[in-house]
This record gives C-alpha cells, structure tokens and sequence, in this order.
C-alpha cells in the first residue's frame, strides 16, 4: 500500500483489484494527482471544508468486494472506519483531474454528517436531506476548484432538485444500479454507519 498526504492527513490508497500489479502504476498516479489538486488549493479551502478532507483515512479502489456480509459493486463510504471503496471505473472516469476530489469530499462529507449527527436513520427524507446537503457541499468544492461548467451545472441540477436526488439514490448512484425500488435509497446508507 502507498499513501498520499491530504492536506497535512495521510491518506493510504489500497488495490482491492485481481490485476492490482497490472493497474498500480495507473492508480497511484490519479491518487497522487487527486492528492495534489487538493493541496495546491490549499488556501482556498474553508476550515470546515479542509477539516472534511482529513476525515478519510484510505481509498480503497476495487471491482466488488463483500463489506459487512453484502457483496458491494457501487462506490460507498464505511463511515466508522473512514475508509471510501471506490470502484476503479467510477475512480477512472472522473476526468478532469479538478473533478475526482470533488467526488472524494463528497463521501467525506457523508463522514462529517455521521460525526456531526449519528448515524442516517432509514427515513428517506433524512436520507434524502443528507444526500442533497453532501451535492451542494460538493458543488461548493467545485467551484474553488474552478471545474468545468459542465460539472457545475450537473451538480447545481442534484443540488437544488429532491426529487433528482431520490432517483440518484434510488439508482444505487452512479454507474452501479440497484434494482430493489425505494429501499435502494435505504440500502445506500444502511450499511455506512
């Protein structure tokens, strides 16, 4: 395992991947880069927003993995632990380089969340609440990263619309469905507590 510093935090990267050897070199250099965008905006950060960045301990980037007893194929946050699993498709496709820490302060955020409340109860409204809250922090995080306006406005669009972000929850979120309706908003953070 390698390790990046993160505003002063280090944060280790580990390879859940069958071809890790084969992707390493790949990896850790995005790692690297992500790490670097963050810290060259280091001024800039708020210290709510700079804090929220220290509070993931590793990235793990995998294919699918088992995590409390689910066998896991989306993106998500363990909480407790502070570990984000991110899927090495979602990880890759985050292109530009200003745009992957902007997904990575997100699931921070959902850590900030958990320390600062408790764990999400399963309401969806809550639920929902946490979500729409963790894209407007996010947003607030592209724009000091001067994103592209097409990441701005996808973001605008989850942060100001419930009902966006009911179907972004409800779809597993991302790239990776769940297809169990309604309680999918409830599975994506049932087991992050």
């Amino acid at each position: 395992m390698t390790s990046e510093s993160i505003l002063g935090h280090s944060v280790t990267l580990e390879l859940l991947l069958a071809d890790a050897a084969a992707q390493r070199a790949l990896l850790t250099a995005k790692f690297a880069e992500m790490a670097g965008v963050i810290n060259a905006s280091s001024g800039d950060w708020s210290a709510e927003q700079a804090q929220v960045f220290r509070l993931t301990n590793q990235l793990t980037i995998f294919r699918e993995v088992t995590y409390q007893g689910r066998h896991m194929t989306r993106s998500f946050m363990a909480q407790k632990e502070r570990i984000f699993y991110w899927t090495i498709d979602e990880f890759l496709k985050w292109e530009p380089a200003a745009r992957r820490p902007t997904a990575y302060f997100h699931d921070a955020w959902h850590v900030h969340q958990y320390l600062t409340n408790g764990p999400a109860p399963n309401k969806q409204k809550v639920l929902i609440d946490r979500e729409q809250e963790a894209m407007a922090e996010q947003l607030k995080v592209a724009r000091v990263l001067r994103c592209d306006q097409g990441m701005i406005d996808w973001l605008t669009a989850y942060a100001n619309d419930r009902e966006r972000i009911k179907e972004r929850l409800g779809s597993g979120v991302g790239m990776n469905a769940l297809t169990d309706g309604p309680a999918a908003i409830e599975e994506h953070f049932l087991i992050l507590d």
